[in-house]
């Protein structure tokens, strides 16, 4: 099961995603490297044998007796009825495990997510039984002795069984966050189209206010909450901050992810954009991005850093176009008007024309 970690996990998330995903492999005679079923129940008849893993999605599996898997035995959203014997663990989810008196199970015996387990006397358990999500005993610690805040491994004092599970949770669970992200981001787009678009707007010509905006709105927003939250009598009102707080990162988010989606339709020389599809299709590609990032051990810093430079300028453009109800427009230089001159200023005297001249001449000449 440790050397197979990786490969059951993409397994049984696969499994989660697809679950009407027609048969893919029928259930022949047993090979030498495993056995994967897809939607239809498997048999190992009495004195077959499997080299590898059986691996089953959507259906159930029966070992007659006499029979041997010399792997592990992975059931998802099926039950698992054992007579011989498995050499590894025997994992069910979404189905019942019944072990018979012939039964023998070498490595653990998991049986999680409306899972029940029946034992008869003689069956033989050499690991451990867990029922339910078996978490309980898994830890994650930091790295010592290394200054940069990266991503740190999954480490546990449990079975690496225990730890293909953890994976399996987070990595499911990362998954729909995300897609929970892009579907509000379409949501918003699609009830308010305008106010989308002016705070995209704000952060495509306005990049540096918005950025700015943007931090000193969560500096100040932090501070406030945590003033708010000292005080015991105001702490309702912290919890209403941090609501609104989070509800115009989300905001900013998506308008930030409408820009992102627009622009990846329009290379796509799609007609029609409407700002449904933009804003949840940009908002996805960004939180796979910086999601994926921020996983990679080596990548991790430059994710969190996009991930924090891209929330301050969705917040930021959120707080200058007021939440999208109005546009942002730049604050242009005017230059100052000239200054009058002084009323006490010495005029030069005016100049006489020709005209007056010739008569003042005529008149001395007379």
């Amino acid at each position: 099961m440790r050397k197979n970690f990786l490969w059951l996990t993409l397994l049984l998330i696969a499994g989660l995603l697809l679950p009407a995903t027609p048969a893919l492999a029928a259930g022949g005679p047993p090979g030498d490297d495993g056995i994967v079923i897809w939607n239809e129940d498997y048999t190992l008849e009495k004195d077959e044998w499997v080299a590898g893993d059986l691996v089953v999605f959507n259906g159930d599996v029966t070992l007659e007796p006499d029979s041997r898997v010399e792997g592990s035995v992975i059931v998802w959203n099926g039950g698992a009825e054992v007579k011989g014997t498995v050499e590894g663990d025997l994992v069910v989810t979404s189905g019942d495990i019944y072990l018979d008196d012939d039964a023998r199970i070498d490595g653990d015996v998991v049986c999680s997510w409306s899972c029940d387990i029946e034992q008869e006397e003689g069956a033989q358990v050499e690991g451990s039984i867990t029922e339910g999500i078996p978490l309980d005993d898994l830890r994650l610690e930091r790295p010592r002795r290394f200054p940069l805040p990266v991503p740190y491994p999954l480490t546990s004092s449990a079975s690496g069984l225990r730890a293909v599970l953890g994976w399996m949770l987070k990595i499911i669970r990362s998954v729909a966050a995300i897609l929970v992200v892009a579907a509000v981001a379409g949501l918003v787009a699609l009830i308010w189209p305008q106010a989308t678009a002016q705070i995209g707007q704000a952060v495509v010509e306005a990049p540096l206010p918005s950025f700015g905006v943007g931090l000193l709105t969560i500096i100040a927003g932090t501070a406030l909450i945590v003033a708010l939250t000292i005080t015991i009598c105001l702490s309702p009102v912290a919890i209403l901050a941090t609501l609104l707080l989070g509800a115009a990162g989300l905001f900013g988010w998506a308008g930030v992810g409408a820009v992102v989606g627009e622009r990846l339709l329009q290379a796509l020389k799609t007609q029609e954009i409407a700002p449904l599809w933009a804003a949840g299709l940009g908002t996805l590609l960004l939180s796979l991005i910086v999601t994926g990032m921020s996983v990679a051990f080596c990548l991790a810093p430059l994710g969190w850093l996009m991930t924090f430079v891209l929330g301050c300028l969705g917040l930021g453009a959120v707080v200058l176009t007021r939440f999208g109800t109005m546009a942002y427009v730049p604050m242009a230089y005017v230059p100052p008007p000239p200054a009058p001159p002084p009323s006490d200023a010495i005029l030069p005297p005016e100049p006489q024309s020709e005209e007056k001249e010739s008569k003042g001449d005529e008149a001395e000449h007379n």
